[in-house]
Formats: structure tokens, sequence, C-alpha cells
């Protein structure tokens, strides 16, 4: 029996046992996995997960997953491990970054957010990069073209790189919870 200590709850004061199971396919996994998180679930997606984080070297969308429930738990530490764990293969991912940067907000580490925040746009290339050229400065962007690309994004949810891209312009700009909503609109792009 493994133990994961990330896997208690709150109202848990001891670590969760997880007996190692057969797994489902790991992109089955993943994908019930962000479901779980766009459900406000991330007990349950850590769950879903457990099987493939018990591993000596999980693999890196686990990681990236687990990192993003454990941060809607309030586990910062922990979730900021996986994540740095997971950029450490996967440097340039603007989704992981983003999500590192939301787990430090909310941990109140505002200067490691804004990096990592800085870290994603630039990251963005393509169609992403060029969609937040309407925003002006990420810093400071102008508050219509805001608005009007939250519009587009809500909808169309998916359409990955808007929101990529938006989610960049909002932790760029301090808008720090906006940005998870937007994350959301990813796991919607995967479905």
């Amino acid at each position: 029996m493994l133990t994961l200590s990330f896997l208690r709850t709150e109202s848990e004061a001891r670590s969760k046992p997880i007996e190692k199971v057969d797994r489902t396919d790991l992109t089955e996994t993943v994908f019930q996995a962000r479901a779980a998180l766009r459900e406000k679930a991330p007990g349950r997606a850590l769950s879903l997960l457990a099987p493939w984080l018990g591993d000596e070297n999980p693999p890196a969308e686990a990681r990236l997953i687990a990192g993003r429930a454990l941060t809607a738990l309030g586990r910062y530490p922990e979730a900021l491990g996986l994540l740095e764990e997971y950029l450490a293969e996967h440097p340039n991912s603007v989704e992981g970054l983003l999500a590192a940067g939301i787990a430090a907000a909310s941990a109140r580490e505002l200067a490691r957010a804004v990096d990592w925040f800085n870290r994603a746009a630039h990251a963005l290339s393509g169609r992403a990069l060029s969609l937040i050229e309407p925003l002006g400065s990420l810093e400071h962007p102008d508050p219509i073209a805001l608005e009007e690309m939250v519009a587009e994004v809500e909808s169309y949810p998916g359409d990955r790189d808007r929101a990529l891209a938006l989610a960049c312009a909002l932790g760029r700009s301090g808008h720090f919870r906006a940005v998870e909503r937007f994350l959301a609109v990813l796991d919607k792009a995967h479905s």
C-alpha cells in the first residue's frame, strides 16, 4: 500500500492510504481529472490520478493536473512542488506556468506569481501571441479590449489560444483569481 500525503483532505489528520490498482489509460484518466476540476471537485481529480502519482517518476500531465487540484484544495507548497517538477520537463508550457502563477498568488507569494505570469506571457507563440496585441501593454491592458476578449473567450470556449492569451494578460495585470476561470476553459478545450 502506498501513502500519498497530498491526497488527504482538510478534515483528515493523517495521510490517506492509496492502494495500487490497475490503471486506466493515462489519456482517459487525465480527461476525467480535467472534468473533475471543471466540476470543482479537486479531491476527485487527485483520486483519479493517484495510481499514476504513486510512480517514482509520475507522468508530467498527471503532475500538472494534480498541481492544479492541490491549489484548489489550498495546499500551495505541494502544488508548487508538483508544478515545478512539471515545468522542469516542460519549461514553455503556458498552462503549467499559469498554474504555477495561480498557486504562488494563492500562497501570497506575489513576486513569484508575477514571475510565473511573465514567463507564461513570454512563452506564448503563434496565434495566441497575436491575440494579445490589441490589449496593448500586458501590465496595463486596455480595459475595453480586455472586456471584449473575455466575451470572446466565453463565446468560444474551445478556443485554447484565446484562453491562454487572456489568462496571461489577466495574470500580468494582477487579476490572479480571474486566471483560474480561464484555465477551466482549457479543460473544456481538452474535452
